[in-house]
């Protein structure tokens, strides 16, 4: 029920409080008026006609105070008067006398003259007026203007007035109510469509058009949003219904507790500010804490809120929910956000593997498979899905899979085997590891097939080529015999045959045949060298040398020889490469092979040889290139060229380019020859490592 004036005072005419005097039947015109009127609107006409009938007015305005601007502004005026028009009572007299009485709460009849209350007077366009304050708990939420055409005594009238203005605050603080609620149920819409956006991350762009809409459904100067950056321990504003966003930082230290939002993050509820945030235009300015279940997530600033005394806590109470539904769906974006990227790293890795991976229910048929498995059976991985493993693999494979282990205790444990599938082509290692849900049921498995193929060929590579290596090593111990023992008879032999050719002079028919046993001991006895150098120990002395160097003195050996056939020798020899490690007669002794192999490839033809230095510093190698102008390898002779006694020269013993090899080896290098074909010449090509950075 509406409460009862202090008492009516009517200013100039008469001081002091006149008797209030309420009727029933009209107190309850004015209860039945707020109850039987639907809309807030039809109340208030119909309150402020029967104040107006009560009072005889000619004029009646009510006046209800802006939240925002603390201003009146014309609400409603049912009788005809003045045109409305912004800054009611704005002037100073007018506007002292409207605060007094919203001050005082008491009703006042006045006169009104052009020299006193000009505006007033003005306005209303009456010789005098009741001025009626509306008032809600206390609080003042507007004033009734009675333009009268004269001066009315307080008996009939004022009571009536009185309630008439009561029964308009209930209305008005009604009207309020509504308000916030359309206001907390259109913030909780735009909350609910933030979330329900097409994608499930949160972009600017997103936030940006909530705080736009949320500044105009309060209505609010500035909206803002923050969020809280745990790994760069940080809040940054994401976002702000300011474009672009005007006045302060756009980031700020998580731990800094002079900032409003750094330090709203850690409160649980929302609070008001004593000023408003950055310099913003409006009443107040609220700060309201995003907490999710587990962690702080940011903060909602709300700048230029106009809020009267009495809504202070009604509104911090409804922005702290939308606070919570703004949290809730914020936390539920980065769960989700976490989740989406955990299953794309999840299915990346996936995919990345090189084993074939087939995801298979409990009726082994696959659920899932990589990209590596559908590559290999040549499927799209949706046409895989559904079938039976068992069917995409060999006969022995499928037995495998399909056969429960014996004599395994625990079912869940996984079981390997190695096995070749002519299906897939080769041979793999296969495990299958049942998936285990918490219930101990076995909904499926998880079969990896792995490619051991080329593991496998390398392995009977590598056993081979140690038994090649055993083989060699006893075969060189026996050469190295060998060659040992017949090098004395032969230097015996070679010395008695000098002695013979000193001492004597032989007839031709003797000295021809002498001759021929001298020189072809000469060459046995250079093949016995050869072969103790090829089956040597391979322990030499290692010292820094000068591959330039050693590649000089072999190529001033064969200088003379090649002038002789008329042979071009062109050096192209970089300048200040590094040192490596070896022996310099061994080093040379390989050049000169390759450099006789390559004068013996042009056959006493004039041509031409090229030898080429380079240093890689990336590689840490310096490179030999020994090319000729002469027929070029046969591709069916190149693979064997560096074996032992190989050889297509009718003179030649086949161990000179595997003697070649052997000291490159020895020196931690490596040797190629290649040949583009008949007609194209052959390249020889020497990688040395080096051993430190000093040039010579």
């Amino acid at each position: 029920m509406p409460r009862a004036r202090p008492g009516v005072e009517t200013a100039i005419i008469s001081e002091g409080s006149l008797p209030v005097d309420i009727p029933s039947e009209f107190a309850g015109s004015v209860v039945s008026l707020l109850a039987r009127a639907g809309e807030v609107d039809d109340q208030v006409a119909a309150i402020c006609q029967r104040a107006g009938a009560a009072a005889g007015a000619t004029t009646v305005v009510l006046l209800e105070i802006d939240d925002r601007s603390g201003r009146l502004r014309e609400t409603l005026r049912p009788h005809a008067g003045a045109p409305a028009a912004p800054g009611w009572l704005d002037e100073p007299a007018s506007a002292a006398l409207t605060s007094e009485v919203l001050a005082s709460g008491r009703v006042r009849q006045v006169i009104l003259e052009s020299t006193t209350t000009p505006a007033l007077a003005r306005r209303l366009g009456t010789p005098a007026a009741v001025l009626a304050p509306v008032l809600h708990a206390g609080h003042p939420l507007g004033l009734l203007l009675l333009g009268l055409p004269g001066v009315l005594p307080a008996l009939e009238w004022s009571g009536r007035v009185v309630e008439c203005a009561d029964g308009l605050a209930v209305a008005l603080a009604d009207a309020r109510r509504l308000r916030r609620e359309q206001v907390q149920r259109r913030l909780a819409s735009l909350v609910v469509e933030l979330g329900r956006s097409g994608t499930p991350w949160m972009t600017q762009d997103r936030f940006e058009r909530f705080c736009v809409d949320a500044a105009r459904a309060m209505p609010a100067d500035r909206v803002d949003v923050w969020l809280h950056d745990r790994r760069g321990e940080t809040v940054n504003r994401v976002a702000s219904s300011d474009t672009p966003t005007s006045g302060g930082a756009a980031s700020v230290p998580a731990s800094d507790p002079s900032h409003v939002v750094a330090e709203t993050l850690r409160r649980p509820r929302a609070r008001l500010l004593g000023t408003p945030l950055e310099g913003a235009a409006g009443c107040a300015t609220v700060a309201v804490p995003l907490q999710g279940r587990r962690r702080a997530l940011g903060v909602l600033v709300v700048d230029g809120l106009g809020l009267p005394a009495a809504d202070i806590v009604l509104m911090l109470d409804l922005l702290d929910g939308i606070g919570h539904l703004l949290a809730n769906v914020i936390e539920s974006a980065q769960l989700l956000d976490d989740v989406l990227r955990t299953r794309r790293e999840l299915e990346n890795s996936f995919d990345s593997m090189r084993d074939l991976v087939f995801v298979c229910r409990h009726d082994g048929r696959m659920a899932h498979v990589n990209r590596a498995a559908a590559y290999r059976l040549g499927r799209q991985r949706d046409a895989l899905i559904g079938q039976p493993v068992a069917m995409m693999v060999g006969p022995a494979l499928a037995a495998w899979l399909t056969t429960p282990p014996e004599g395994q205790i625990d079912h869940a444990m996984p079981r390997t085997t190695e096995l070749d599938d002519e299906l897939l082509g080769g041979t793999f290692v296969v495990t299958v590891t049942p998936v285990v849900d918490p219930s101990t049921s076995r909904p499926g498995s998880v079969v990896v097939v792995r490619d051991v193929s080329d593991d496998r060929r390398v392995e009977a590579e590598r056993a081979n080529l140690r038994d090649r290596l055993a083989r060699s090593e006893a075969m060189g111990q026996l050469v190295a015999g060998i060659a040992h023992e017949l090098n004395n008879p032969l230097q015996a032999v070679l010395g008695q045959i000098e002695l013979l050719q000193r001492a004597h002079r032989f007839p031709a028919p003797v000295a021809g045949p002498l001759r021929l046993v001298c020189r072809e001991s000469e060459r046995a006895a250079r093949i016995v060298r050869n072969l103790l150098v090829l089956a040597g120990p391979g322990q030499m002395a290692r010292r820094p040398i000068s591959v330039n160097s050693a590649l000089r003195r072999a190529l001033a050996l064969r200088a003379k020889a090649c002038r002789s056939a008329k042979i071009a020798i062109v050096r192209r020899l970089t300048d200040s490469i590094p040192t490596i490690a070896g022996d310099t007669v061994l080093l040379q002794q390989a050049f000169l092979n390759l450099l006789i192999n390559a004068e013996q490839a042009l056959d006493a033809r004039p041509g031409r040889i090229e030898v080429t230095t380079s240093y890689s510093a990336r590689r840490k190698q310096v490179s030999v290139v020994v090319k000729d102008s002469g027929p070029g390898i046969a591709p069916d002779v190149l693979p064997q060229i560096f074996e032992p006694f190989f050889t297509t020269k009718d003179a030649g013993s086949g161990l000179g380019l595997a003697m070649t090899l052997r000291i490159i080896t020895e020196h931690g290098g490596e040797v190629a020859a290649s040949s583009k074909g008949r007609g194209h010449g052959a390249v020889f090509t020497v990688h040395l490592p080096t051993t430190s950075s000093s040039k010579r």
